[in-house]
């Protein structure tokens, strides 16, 4: 049982406060009056002891624990006498004492957060009636996740890392994230209200706030991806008081109090309307600390651990792994909040879900993925429905790019987001009999069915049905066209064009629409960019890729065969990744091969050999490919070099000695042979889809790996950027290796190790620190990088955690004669190196040799 210090902080005058506090179990408080002068500093000047980059908050914490602690010590003593696990420091202050720094509190033997045997933890508190506690849950954490990242907000959020980083950290805990992937208030409402109450544990919102007005908002995005300002009330009546128990805001200033302290914050608020518990921000934070922050208290929370114990273990690690913005997280919380949101977890076993089939069209010819198997596809969805809804001139959007990718569910996605449309859904061929059937189908006007029926030619026909033919004068139709490469043939030269039966039909449809002076639009779905003969201007385009990064991870989680708790070898389920590519259809089919339990481990690899010939086949129109001209194959074989989407410049370094690359590039993309994915900072990054690997001339890679590697470098290791992601640091060093340039993979790869190895990722820290150390065995120039000799040491210190001792010494050892060599035997490194051999030698009882 958590036990509970209640703390009252009352104004007397502008001198004095009154100290009022409950001891666990007391119903009376005791008290006393504090002097203000004492901590008057901290109050004036809060921003500047608490809030710099580098504040002092040992000193800061000290002083206010004296203060707080008072000459009756009754702080000290509460503390002492505390049994395990825990003790909520419940503090009801407002105002300006509000905005002190209570998480740094610090009695001259640590921070009280991070105490060994009983943790300390500060809660912002308000009171609440009735408070009554809710029992834990069943022995899964459910979190909902929404990120906000409105196009022009600056900075851009990196929220597909944060989700990434909180799946990996849950992979083996009994903790379910279901992603609501609008980041839209109003799309968040209807997903809530699809689940039962209770389904949720936890609403975790990550983005941006600021006040508005003097009150605080989080910044959210419409539909279509603008801003929206949301405030603490809206995003309450969002759940429809059916509340989580724990909200997240993983945003900065979500608890940060306004006007020094007189205006709530956005956390606070929350609890204030009903939110038993709130987890915020108090300033600005680094997206790497926020994003461990969330991991390691899902972790707590997962295993069974009450929200202050969970908190507390977060502190904890995070003061571990001296993260500088630990201090800044708050927890604001009534009388129950603090309580376990489940039961301790005995053996986990995830649920798996079952999934309706969806249709595009009423027949039932095309399968979508429903709402549970959707992922991603954020941007793509926001602007083809700011095209359709508010982009002038614009009557509908063209989805395109390889087959499998989701260019139909995309389709179905937006019929769901445009409301008060009558959808008309043409599959494959288009025609006139069809087209006018599919009207006269869902035609209840009189007038309307002897206009459909009338002599006037098909364009005169549609546009005066478009525009008097409705079943009412709101009425407005989507053509949906899917699946629309069925009506192109290609040219000699390899171009794609209409069929020549359906150009009068398209033709017709699309300046009815144009002159019927109504807001009907087509969505047009086809592997093929293709320019239309009348209003092509009038068709937004929207490339449709394949999933990578964090919506890959979510797709795997929605099939069976990747799952957690499935029984397919990892090495069949890594040979099925591979050979899908982030194709969402092939790893649909993949996931049924790896189900059949009647075959063995070898025919499952055949059967999905034969798979991937059958989707190339079927897919990527191996003919159409052939008809290309060679300098146009031989730059999508350049541009296999690059596993993941890369920027322009190093697509353009390995191929700009073709002839003509730049005509080549804009037709491949055209054909959806090559991607091209609008980021966040709009910036176009380019990749050539894998799957077209064994249909395209062979190229030695070689010749290019070293100008491929090297301009990479310059761009996301020296260049502006000099951030790069996880996976693009991974991209890095893998063609960093293969050029040879082993100095630069060192740096590199080290970076990437330390990293992995500082948040407990031992497996794959090893697994790179050796690659780095076997470069330098291969005689390789990186063994003049002094990050080798870290690389060495690293290693050397992972081995020797695990016992492994006679593979730690002679690293070490290496570690040491190379730094000497390096930077001489004064170096604080050496030191370093002689500590750490002296402590393996200490751990193996060999005391002289460690003296």
């Amino acid at each position: 049982m958590i036990g509970s210090l209640r703390v009252e902080l009352a104004p007397i005058d502008a001198d004095w406060v009154k100290l009022r506090f409950w001891l666990p179990g007391a119903k009376q408080p005791e008290t006393c009056d504090l002097p203000l002068a004492e901590i008057q500093p901290l109050i004036d000047h809060g921003e500047a002891f608490y809030f710099t980059r580098r504040p002092d908050l040992k000193a800061v914490g000290q002083q206010l624990f004296t203060w707080l602690d008072g000459s009756g010590r009754w702080l000290s003593r509460a503390i002492q006498a505390c049994p395990p696990p825990a003790l909520m420091l419940a503090i009801d202050v407002n105002e300006r004492l509000a905005h002190l720094p209570w998480e740094v509190l610090h009695d001259g033997q640590g921070f009280l957060v991070a105490r060994p045997g009983v943790p300390v933890v500060p809660v912002r508190w308000q009171p609440k009636s009735p408070a009554v506690a809710e029992p834990p849950g069943d022995q899964t954490l459910q979190v909902l996740f929404m990120a906000t990242a409105p196009e022009g907000v600056e900075p851009p959020l990196a929220f597909e890392q944060e989700e990434a980083e909180i799946l990996k950290a849950s992979e083996e805990l009994p903790l379910t994230l279901r992603v609501e992937e609008s980041g839209c208030i109003e799309e968040l409402g209807k997903l809530w209200r699809k689940y039962s109450e209770g389904t949720f544990d936890v609403f975790h919102l990550t983005g941006h706030a600021t006040l508005t007005n003097n009150q605080p908002v989080f910044i959210t995005e419409t539909a279509t991806g603008e801003r929206y300002d949301a405030s603490a009330s809206e995003i309450v009546a969002t759940f429809r008081g059916r509340l989580p128990r724990l909200v997240f805001l993983s945003g900065c200033r979500t608890a940060q109090a306004g006007n020094e302290g007189s205006v709530a914050s956005m956390a606070a608020t929350l609890v204030t309307q009903g939110i038993p518990a709130v987890l915020g921000w108090g300033q600005p934070v680094l997206d790497t600390s926020a994003t461990q922050a969330a991991a390691q208290l899902y972790q707590g929370l997962a295993e069974g651990f009450s929200v202050i114990e969970a908190l507390g273990i977060t502190y904890r690690a995070l003061i571990q792994d001296n993260i500088p913005d630990w201090h800044l997280l708050r927890l604001h919380a009534c009388d129950t909040g603090g309580q376990a949101l489940i039961e301790p977890p005995e053996e986990y076993i995830p649920p798996l879900e079952t999934v309706q089939d969806q249709f595009l069209d009423p027949e039932g010819r095309v399968r979508v993925a429903g709402p549970d198997e959707f992922v991603g596809r954020r941007r793509v969805l926001q602007r083809s429905l700011k095209a359709l809804t508010q982009t002038r001139g614009c009557i509908g959007v063209m989805l395109h790019g390889l087959g499998g990718n989701g260019k139909s569910t995309l389709a179905a996605r937006l019929l769901e987001r445009l409301p008060g449309y009558t959808p008309i859904v043409m599959y494959r061929h288009l025609d006139e009999t069809e087209l006018t059937g599919r009207l006269s189908a869902q035609c209840e006007s009189t007038v309307g069915l002897e206009i459909l029926n009338g002599q006037l030619p098909l364009p005169q026909r549609l546009s005066k049905f478009l525009r008097e033919g409705l079943n009412d004068a709101n009425q407005r139709f989507c053509f949906v066209l899917d699946d629309f490469e069925a009506n192109l043939e290609a040219t000699t030269d390899g171009n794609q064009v209409l069929v020549e039966s359906v150009v009068p039909v398209m033709n017709a449809l699309l300046t009815a629409i144009v002159q019927s002076g109504k807001p009907h639009r087509v969505v047009i779905t086809s592997r093929y960019n293709v320019t239309l003969p009348q209003q092509n201007q009038r068709i937004e385009r929207q490339m449709v890729t394949a999933l990578s990064q964090a919506d890959l991870v979510k797709k795997y989680d929605r099939l069976a065969s990747f799952q957690r708790q499935s029984a397919v070898a990892v090495e069949l389920q890594d040979k099925a990744k591979a050979a899908a590519n982030g194709n969402p259809r092939l790893l649909e089919w993949l996931d049924k091969v790896l189900q059949d339990e009647q075959v063995d481990a070898e025919q499952i690899v055949e059967r999905m050999a034969a798979e991937e010939l059958r989707f190339r086949e079927d897919i990527l129109a191996e003919a159409l490919l052939s008809q290309q001209v060679l300098a146009l194959q031989q730059l999508l074989a350049r541009g296999l070099t690059y596993e993941i989407p890369v920027p322009a410049a190093a697509m353009e370094a390995i191929w700009k000695d073709l002839p003509d690359w730049q005509t080549h590039q804009q037709r491949a993309i055209a054909l959806g042979l090559l991607e091209e994915i609008v980021g966040t900072n709009h910036q176009s990054l380019y990749r050539v889809p894998r799957l077209l690997r064994e249909l395209l001339p062979a190229v030695d890679q070689d010749e290019y790996l070293q100008t491929a590697a090297n301009t990479l470098y310059d761009l996301w290791w020296e260049g502006e950027e000099k951030q790069p992601t996880e996976v693009q640091g991974l991209e890095l060093y893998r063609l960093l290796q293969a050029a040879g340039c082993s100095a630069k993979a060192a740096d590199v790869g080290h970076a990437l190790a330390t990293r992995w190895r500082d948040k407990g990722r031992y497996r794959e820290a090893i697994t790179v620190y050796e690659g780095i150390i076997n470069l330098r065995r291969q005689g390789k120039d990186s063994d003049d990088h002094p990050s080798v000799a870290t690389s060495l040491n690293n290693l050397a210190g992972l081995y020797d955690n695990q016992g492994r001792y006679s593979e730690a010494e002679p690293l070490y050892i290496d570690a040491l004669a190379l730094r000497k060599r390096l930077l001489g035997d004064d170096h604080p490194a050496v030191a370093s190196s002689l500590n750490n051999l002296a402590g393996l030698y200490k751990n193996q009882g060999r005391y002289s040799e460690a003296g």
